[in-house]
């Protein structure tokens, strides 16, 4: 097994959407649009709502966000299809909504709560904040639970990040048995993980002074780096003919 660095990785990465960026940046423009279309009815505010008014948008805004997931996986696919040289198309992003669609809402619904559980400390030391107003204390607890909070996240996501890849790569995985490979395969490979996010937080300078156009070449090239990293864990990528990269590689 070789354990590629965050640079080769991502220089992998580059060479496989090397005069390939169009289908990748289709499928991440649907994969944003939908959603937020059909979030557009529930974004409106007339400056009050009643309680089931807002309980009708937090639904409807769950239920989008799921859909937002799923198509993510989708996304993926078309990734995945690239890098293995099989016949990937855009059509490909809607492949979890034809096929399976259940373990992946499943999948999608599992995540969010875990991320709202994670979020909890956080949550709790924010209603004691508005409780107690601005003391000394209070800054400290919300201080506190919010790291705490984001440790939990960044905990869950180096460990649970690749469901959805499971997912796809093995059609009759339970969505159980997807969380549960997932996490054994990130044991060991969450350092390398991590620090490969790391590399793109430099990303966001350009994305935000282009005011967001950025992200159609930020975002195919983050989740290619992703496929690439995920096949790196599972050894497939020693089977795809790659171009390899010594250190001082380029």
């Amino acid at each position: 097994m070789i354990n590629r660095t965050s640079g080769e990785i991502r220089r992998i990465s580059r060479d496989i959407l090397n005069d390939r960026y169009n289908i990748p940046m289709g499928a991440f423009m649907i994969a944003g649009l939908i959603p937020a279309i059909i979030r557009l009815p529930f974004s409106s505010d007339d400056g009050y709502r009643t309680a089931p008014q807002y309980l009708i948008a937090f639904a409807a805004n769950f239920l989008i966000m799921l859909i937002g997931q799923v198509l993510h996986a989708g996304v993926v696919r078309v990734h995945l299809n690239m890098t293995r040289a099989v016949r990937f198309q855009l059509s490909q992003v809607f492949d979890p909504l034809r096929r399976g669609t259940e373990r992946y809402f499943c999948a999608a619904f599992f995540t969010g709560i875990l991320l709202f559980v994670c979020g909890i400390p956080f949550f709790a030391g924010s209603f004691y904040f508005y409780l107690t107003k601005i003391t000394a204390l209070s800054v400290a607890v919300l201080i506190i639970t919010g790291i705490l909070s984001l440790v939990f996240v960044v905990l869950f996501v180096l460990s649970y990040s690749f469901v959805p890849f499971f997912l796809l790569d093995y059609p009759q995985m339970q969505v159980s048995a997807a969380f549960r490979e997932c996490r054994n395969l990130m044991r060991g490979n969450r350092r390398r993980l991590f620090w490969l996010m790391c590399s793109f937080i430099g990303y966001g300078v350009p994305v935000v002074l282009s005011f967001g156009f950025a992200l159609l070449w930020v975002g195919p090239y983050v989740t290619q780096t992703m496929v690439v990293f995920y096949l790196d864990c599972t050894c497939e990528l020693d089977r795809i003919p790659v171009r390899s990269y010594g250190a001082g590689g380029s």
